[in-house]
């Protein structure tokens, strides 16, 4: 089983000398990829940036430099600890031992616009980039330039897929499954006046808790993910199905 998850649009600012060493490694899945997108990125000026990807001043001329300084001969952070958003925060990967690392580097994958997918222990330079930013890359848009790349490497590795990520990367290997893949989507919602809703905060968070749970619990089996309680969100079988687990907030 591995639970794929999506990237977060903002980077810690982690120095190697905070990690140990043990756990980084320098796998990178599709760098020949990484390569052709970074020569595209490098070309932009920061007033480019910001016009693709609707951002202020700062956020542009910070990507700018990240474009700029990329070199795969630094040192970069351990993927796990790399990106800086809510789904990381609830994972807190910065309290995990040498063991759950490891068993996250077998049961994890951050789907990535930028480095295509990410193993948890992949060394990770900074860099800004959404997979539905419109940037070219061969003439094609991040989806077509990707297209089945990373579904193949995906199911290469495993034929059962716990999906954690938002849609915006989640279609990266949706669109490309047949009958026989075993996709299972978690969905978090929220019973609000007797209406199922989906709150993005709420459900980040949830996201990176479950991710918490398979790793500090060595879960293998899709099926003991039912048992996963967070906030209140409880597994209800009245709404899922094999491929589709459903929890419940009440509010």
């Amino acid at each position: 089983m591995i639970a794929i998850i999506s990237p977060a649009k903002n980077m810690r600012n982690l120095k190697i000398d905070n990690i140990n060493p043990q756990i980084i490694g320098k796998e990178r899945y599709f760098t020949k990829e990484t390569d052709e997108i970074i020569r595209v990125l490098k070309d932009l000026t920061p007033w480019d940036i910001q016009s693709v990807m609707k951002v202020n001043e700062k956020i542009a001329l910070q990507s700018y430099a990240y474009f700029q300084d990329f070199n795969f001969n630094d040192k970069g952070v351990c993927g796990l600890l790399a990106y800086d958003g809510l789904v990381f925060k609830n994972i807190k990967a910065e309290d995990f031992t040498k063991e759950d690392f490891d068993y996250a580097n077998k049961h994890i994958r951050i789907l990535d616009a930028f480095y295509g997918m990410v193993n948890p222990l992949d060394d990770i330079l900074p860099y800004r980039l959404e997979m539905q930013y419109p940037i070219k890359i061969q003439g094609n848009n991040l989806y077509k330039f990707w297209d089945d790349k990373i579904y193949n490497k995906l199911y290469s590795e495993d034929n059962v897929i716990v999906n954690l990520a938002s849609e915006e990367y989640a279609k990266t290997v949706r669109r490309f499954l047949n009958e026989e893949d075993i996709f299972i989507d978690i969905d978090f919602k929220v019973n609000k006046d007797g209406k199922l809703k989906t709150l993005a905060t709420l459900a980040k968070m949830a996201r990176g808790q479950m991710v918490k749970y398979i790793i500090e619990n060595k879960i293998d089996n899709p099926e003991d993910l039912k048992n996963f309680t967070f906030n209140s969100f409880k597994f209800c079988s009245n709404l899922s199905t094999p491929r589709k687990f459903v929890f419940i907030k009440e509010d």
